[in-house]
């Protein structure tokens, strides 16, 4: 019998952090990305290395796409959250390229597929990987818009009058279905952090070698501005040459004057001593991971002997409720106790079949919602398209996207010019609906004015009539 290989154990933990930019905060962090603004960390003979794995590749263009998704949602203000950026990476030594188990390619492109299923590629406006770093890294940049479909809603209203007395009842309300900006339904909660690192580590990291970070951790990131900063410290406290201090030796020693001598000994000292003044810097840094470290197995034994002391309260409990009673006793209780547990899940069970029983009518009810209005789009021109509002024609045409019998109506959408390829209107096609604008408004008479006379006494029948 051959014994399978032994599986190869986590080798680090995974990386993936999350940031809310506003739109202040999106164009320094495209720049950063993009390399179009002076990143000190990152080897710039290197760069040409890095990759885009959406079309969008500098930040204008990343802006553009972004912009696009924002015309879907009816909530966006000056304020919001308008991009999730997520940093995906792991531990230096747990890539191939250092021996270790994690091929780069691959775990970036199981972290895309999972954001993708996560937020929808449509959204994902931006997805760069960055080689010309220390350790590789993920960048994806997410328009967050959540779809929420449509529902009722119930309010009191004054219905009439009994006796004198108002008289109040609950009517439903429909809710439209709508697409709004929310960076806070995914990640408005601690516990929603909680599971985004869960679940990334079940479906990406454990199945590239890597594992989960610490729950209960008490580590936070060290940013490059932190990172520079512990640096700077460090060779100010190791280098402190200045003109002053050579002034007298330099006018004695050569021509130079005392700024040209001092900038050429600083030279060959940070050259000498650099290395050395970086450890020292990491060196801070690592003293400060103790600490933290030291802190989430302070928080995991907290925790723990929270949980210790709410067993140990329920054991209490439930000896004061069996007290005096006999051995024959306590087991009848007992069996009743799991005579009624399988009852709640044969309930439970039910319900869930009930349930599911339910959401299959609606399929169904959707279903043939969707072929009617698939049959009314066959012979929809496509101008006709063209003016209807932005959400509507949006919803049309990924509906003509995803059925076959709608792809001869799709193709001649899109040979008509009017439209992009998302749906959006081309400049042909704004250009059609400005100029149809007019004609709208001069079908109304203007207020103050009185409409024309309609032979026989009649007045012209309205839009809706013709």
């Amino acid at each position: 019998m051959k014994i399978p290989p032994k599986a190869k154990s986590p080798h680090g933990a995974t990386v993936i952090r999350v940031v809310k930019l506003n739109k202040n905060k999106l164009g320094a962090s495209l720049a950063h990305t993009y390399r179009t603004m002076p990143v000190p960390h990152a080897d710039s003979s290197r760069t040409h290395l890095n990759q885009d794995w959406r079309p969008a590749s500098s930040p204008k263009e990343v802006q553009a796409e972004v912009r696009k998704r924002l015309e879907l949602a009816d909530n966006v203000t000056d304020n919001s959250v308008r991009v999730i950026e997520y940093i995906v990476s792991a531990p230096h030594e747990a890539f191939s390229e250092q021996g270790g188990p994690v091929a780069w390619e691959k775990y970036f492109r199981d972290s895309l597929d999972y954001l993708e299923n996560r937020h929808g590629a449509d959204n994902i406006v931006g997805v760069n990987v960055q080689l010309d770093e220390q350790t590789p890294h993920l960048v994806v940049y997410v328009v967050p818009l959540v779809r929420y479909p449509a529902t009722t809603r119930k309010r009191e209203v004054i219905v009439g009058k009994r006796d004198g007395e108002i008289v109040r009842g609950v009517r439903a309300f429909p809710v439209p279905s709508r697409t709004a900006l929310s960076a806070t339904y995914y990640m408005g909660k601690r516990y929603q952090l909680r599971e985004l690192q869960t679940t990334f580590a079940e479906e990406v990291a454990i199945p590239n070698g890597l594992r989960r970070g610490l729950h209960n951790s008490a580590a936070t990131h060290v940013t490059t501005r932190q990172y520079h900063q512990a640096l700077l410290r460090k060779m100010a406290s190791n280098l402190d040459l200045t003109s002053k201090d050579l002034e007298f030796q330099g006018m004695l020693w050569s021509k130079e004057s005392p700024d040209e001598h001092a900038a050429r000994i600083t030279s060959l000292v940070v050259d000498h001593y650099a290395p050395i003044v970086e450890s020292a810097a990491k060196a801070d840094i690592e003293k400060k991971r103790a600490n933290e470290m030291a802190e989430t197995a302070r928080r995991t034994e907290a925790a723990l002997e929270r949980e210790i002391e709410a067993h140990r309260r329920i054991r209490e409990k439930y000896s004061s409720l069996v007290a005096g009673l006999t051995d024959d006793e306590v087991k009848g209780i007992r069996e009743f106790s799991r005579d009624r547990l399988r009852e709640r899940q044969k309930e439970e069970e039910a319900k869930k079949r009930e349930n599911a029983k339910r959401q299959e009518v609606e399929r169904v009810e959707r279903k043939k919602q969707e072929n009617e209005k698939a049959t009314n789009l066959r012979h929809m021109p496509a101008e006709t398209l063209a003016r209807l509002d932005n959400h509507q024609r949006i919803q049309l045409w990924r509906l003509a996207m995803v059925r076959d019998d709608l792809e001869k109506t799709l193709t001649r959408w899109m040979e008509s010019g009017l439209f992009n390829g998302d749906g959006t209107l081309s400049n042909r096609g704004k250009t059609l609906v400005e100029k149809s604008a007019p004609e709208l408004h001069t079908s109304h008479p203007r207020r103050g004015v009185s409409p024309a006379i309609h032979p026989k006494g009649k007045r012209p029948p309205s839009s809706f009539e013709r």
